[in-house]
């Protein structure tokens, strides 16, 4: 049973003594984020509300802070020690706010009124000032949420006052709403009250001239004539079911506006040429490719991911792990020389007890790649073609592999089809150069994919079978550019806001901001579910469920709803991004304070894990930590030599003088830049 009570909206004091606490700022935001969040790391919450100060002096002053409370109040409120709660023996307003309108309470819940701890100010802590705005948002929504409720269930009963009392209580919170303005337009009319019924609808009006330069919806103009002809009649009220987003959405049936693109891919694959794919992000160059590829015969895919630039070989090892966990026969007839030269890159392989010394000389250095494409080439025997995904995050060392396997079987037929895929202006020099190269000795095919026309953004929105979708193509054509992923994203937005079937709607983000439609994806998740992927976001290809567990500080079992909203509402396919643009649009919503946290916690993990070197001098770079990331940095930069791969170990080596040089540490940078290996 409760004994005490915390009260957030509107201001911030604790009941339960003789005389109400008035909480001071900080308190105010632990028992507030306490309450609405649940059970927190003490920590990543001290790194919240004390953002410019070190690790240790936040951890001090959250336990200074945790001690003033106790003594003031003579209790302990708050239960735990390095995940900390709060009691159950405290009630919060926000707290029960939520549950009166969850359980259908919807008056009680309007009777809680006032912004979440009133006006004080969290400037001087953005993190924390940016939940702070979120979870305001969030209770002005199921406010929102309330009153049209009551609205409905006061006009269903035949209280037409007490439905026009919500009304214009809806209309306060909602003040940029039409449909809130046409709600209270016909309950003024059905009340007896035309006048006010013709006063609500010039408010509306004008509001929208002032505010978005446009003109009332066809349906506020048509009700408004309904007013002044005396039609407007009590409407019944339709349970409607939570909308689902159809898979004609997730992946449109078929694909359109390609076929002149599809005719220059039968052309490269008669003549064996590889193909280089081209295209702004969202054009659809991953689809095609896929689409082409299935239609020739078996296909595999090995898709970069962001971060692998930093790691010597791990897009060739990820997926030559993944092929011989499916295909266990090939590691097992490997010879001893393949065996270890691939031990190099997956010391699992190597013969308990040898050591493998560094390469010595350019001979090892190609009889190293000349192991790793045999490999290759015998785990993509029996497939027509195999796609490389998202080009432009490959590493440079797997890239190399993969023009050697090429130059040295492609000619005999003895070796897939490549079909790769990359962004355009963003393929590294090198590998450019050479797909040039290539393409200028008829050996390669580079093609340039741009965005639908008119006519095929037509036949892409009739083929999706949605009401009220094929009427839309002009103006999906201006506002999208004919991005196919830009048009998904944006009937996306449109079905879950209910707006699809009314026509195109009067506000959207500007053209072309697909991420802001994402972002309001983002913003509707459920806390946990939101930094679940913003720690995915920023693991990158070392994510799992295992390591988010470790750096958010709970049991990986308790992330299977989170991960079941994050896929519903496409923001992750198993434990990968549905796309890079999703991706960008997570690590913009990560705060800047709270993501050096995540990155800290990323690489105290991945430094337990014995992960690649390169990856945790990256998290203590982005995490503030710079000294810290100095011995991975040399570790990188020594696995760089031990492939003599001069250019990347000179560059480890220098990064890591530069930060011994800010530290004053002049003798030990000097002593560095001197090992600095000639590129």
């Amino acid at each position: 049973m409760a004994d005490w009570r915390l009260e957030v909206l509107g201001g911030s004091r604790l009941l339960g003594l003789a005389e109400p606490l008035e909480l001071q700022r900080r308190v105010a935001a632990v028992l507030a984020w306490l309450a609405l969040e649940g059970p927190t790391p003490k920590y990543r919450l001290a790194g919240m509300l004390w953002p410019g100060s070190g690790e240790d002096t936040a951890r001090n002053n959250m336990r200074q802070l945790l001690r003033r409370l106790r003594v003031a109040i003579g209790a302990d409120l708050v239960l735990g020690g390095d995940v900390i709660s709060l009691s159950e023996r405290v009630a919060t307003d926000a707290v029960e706010l939520e549950g009166h309108v969850f359980a259908g309470r919807h008056s009680e819940a309007l009777a809680l009124s006032g912004s979440l701890l009133g006006t004080l100010d969290f400037d001087d802590c953005p993190d924390f000032e940016a939940w702070l705005l979120r979870a305001r948002q969030q209770l002005e929504g199921l406010r929102r949420r309330a009153a049209s409720a009551e609205v409905d269930a006061r006009e269903q009963q035949g209280d037409l006052a007490g439905a026009l009392h919500f009304a214009e209580r809806l209309l306060v919170l909602d003040p940029l709403s039409e449909e809130a303005y046409r709600r209270l337009m016909r309950l003024h009319y059905l009340t007896g009250d035309r006048m006010a019924a013709l006063n609500v609808f010039e408010r509306c009006r004008k509001m929208l001239f002032e505010e978005y330069d446009a003109a009332p919806h066809p349906d506020t103009l048509a009700l408004e004539r309904d007013v002044e002809r005396g039609q407007v009649r009590p409407r019944a009220v339709e349970n409607k079911p939570a909308r689902t987003l159809p898979l004609s959405v997730l992946r449109p049936p078929v694909l359109v506006g390609r076929e002149r693109e599809w005719a220059r891919l039968e052309a490269a694959w008669a003549s064996r040429q590889l193909v280089l794919l081209l295209a702004e992000p969202g054009v659809g160059k991953t689809r095609l490719a896929h689409d082409f590829a299935a239609s020739k015969g078996r296909y595999m895919v090995f898709s970069a991911r962001p971060g692998d630039v930093d790691v010597p070989y791990s897009l060739y090892v990820r997926h030559i792990r993944e092929l011989f966990s499916e295909r266990p026969e090939i590691p097992k007839a490997l010879e001893p020389w393949l065996r270890r030269e691939l031990a190099r890159v997956m010391p699992e392989l190597a013969v308990p007890g040898e050591e493998l010394p560094p390469m010595r000389n350019e001979g090892e250095r190609v009889r190293c790649l000349e192991a790793y494409s045999e490999v290759f080439r015998r785990c993509t025997e029996g497939f027509a073609s195999f796609i490389t995904d998202d080009l432009q995050f490959a590493d440079s060392a797997s890239l190399e592999v993969g023009a050697h396997a090429h130059a040295r079987f492609h000619a005999a037929g003895s070796f897939p089809i490549t079909i790769d895929c990359c962004r355009r202006g963003e393929l590294g020099g090198d590998a450019l150069a050479l797909t040039k190269r290539l393409e200028a000795a008829g050996l390669a095919m580079l093609l340039h994919l741009e965005p639908l026309p008119s006519d095929a953004v037509e036949v892409l929105l009739e083929s999706l079978a949605l009401p009220g979708a094929g009427s839309l193509t002009r103006e999906m054509t201006r506002y999208t550019g004919g991005n196919p992923l830009f048009i998904t994203e944006t009937l996306k937005h449109l079905m879950e806001s209910g707006s699809l079937e009314r026509g195109w709607p009067e506000r959207l983000p500007p053209p072309g901001r697909v991420r802001q439609l994402i972002q309001q994806r983002l913003e509707r998740l459920s806390p946990m579910a939101l930094q679940l992927a913003q720690v995915a976001a920023l693991a990158l290809m070392e994510f799992n469920l295992e390591l988010a567990g470790e750096v958010l500080e709970v049991r990986p079992l308790s992330f299977s709803e989170p991960v079941r909203e994050l896929e519903a509402a496409q923001i992750l396919r198993g434990e990968r991004f549905t796309h890079d643009l999703v991706l960008e649009a997570v690590r913009a919503s990560i705060p800047m304070a709270m993501g050096a946290l995540l990155h800290r916690r990323l690489a105290q993990q991945l430094e337990r894990r014995r992960a690649a070197p390169a990856i945790i001098a990256q998290h203590w770079l982005e995490g503030g930590e710079s000294r810290r990331a100095v011995p991975f940095l040399l570790s990188a930069a020594q696995v760089d030599e031990s492939h003599l791969r001069r250019t990347e170990a000179a560059a480890n080596y220098a990064r890591a003088a530069s930060i011994l040089e800010s530290a004053g540490e002049l003798e030990e940078a000097a002593r560095l830049r001197s090992r600095v290996p000639s590129a």
